[in-house]
């Protein structure tokens, strides 16, 4: 098991853009440490970019397992590659908006019809930014989400980058996917029945329910995602995380993907 000592690195300022906290945050040579917080969100991080190989979503953030020592404490967590050059910020949709309109993206969804949140979000985003196909990469994540139960997905953690020289936008990888798969102990505790505890997920941001905003987005832009991972694969993105995690934990992670799998066969069509 590798331990990074990061007693000697600054932690990265909260943002205070999630629902439901934080993770502590490290920057170092290049590279992203995200420790748990509410529970999992690591090993959610990890076993996500693992089956996203096996996917046709080509532009995502790879993590790996590890420890890290901070303030004497040893904590699980996950390490990944910074995708941002040096002068890429990354901006989210509620920033963008307030920019452009004095007002959040949310506050201005939220008397919309679930569709309409979902064409606002697009056409504004492509007027502003000039980036094209931003419908069919907001379909894409929230069609993951559905499938990974992501319950964080709200307009502070969906984002653009922004080159701060040209002044260009791109669109960012799939990353941040920490709150899925019931990572959250403290409302999903270890031990509760995992039927119960995936029916009580609610999605984000246009709509509670994730077939809903799912359908809304697939009838606007047409479906996207598709899988190619089988059950035995499920087992192979867990291989080693038993170093980090109870055994307990890591079946019932492989019992949610596999009642996931059962759910959404239209993702493996």
């Amino acid at each position: 098991m590798k331990i990074v000592d990061l007693r000697q690195t600054r932690l990265e300022p909260l943002q205070g853009h999630t629902s439901k906290g934080d993770q502590p945050k490290w920057q170092v040579k290049g590279q992203w440490y995200k420790a748990d917080h509410m529970g999992y969100e690591a090993l959610a991080e990890v076993v996500i970019s693992r089956l996203l190989k096996k996917s046709n979503v080509k532009d995502f953030v790879g993590y790996e397992p590890v420890r890290v020592l901070y303030e004497d404490e040893e904590k699980n967590a996950c390490v990944s590659k910074n995708f941002r050059a040096k002068n890429e910020i990354l901006l989210p949709f509620e920033r963008l908006h307030r920019a452009y309109h004095g007002r959040g993206l949310a506050a201005e969804l939220a008397h919309m019809e679930t569709g309409e949140k979902i064409r606002y979000t697009v056409d504004f985003l492509e007027q502003t930014t000039g980036l094209q196909n931003v419908g069919n990469y907001l379909t894409t994540l929230l069609e993951l989400d559905s499938f990974f139960l992501n319950e964080d997905r709200h307009t502070n953690n969906l984002a653009v980058i922004r080159n701060e020289d040209t002044k260009e936008y791109r669109l960012c990888p799939v990353f941040d996917n920490g709150l899925s798969l019931l990572s959250d102990l403290n409302d999903y505790p270890i031990g509760e029945d995992v039927y119960r505890c995936i029916s009580r997920v609610k999605a984000k941001p246009f709509d509670r329910d994730f077939d809903e905003q799912v359908s809304a987005a697939e009838v606007l832009y047409g479906p996207q995602l598709r899988f190619s991972f089988t059950r035995n694969d499920l087992t192979t993105a867990l291989n080693g995380l038993e170093e980090y995690y109870s055994l307990e934990t890591i079946e019932r992670v492989e019992h949610v993907l596999r009642e996931q799998m059962r759910k959404y066969p239209v993702y493996f069509a």
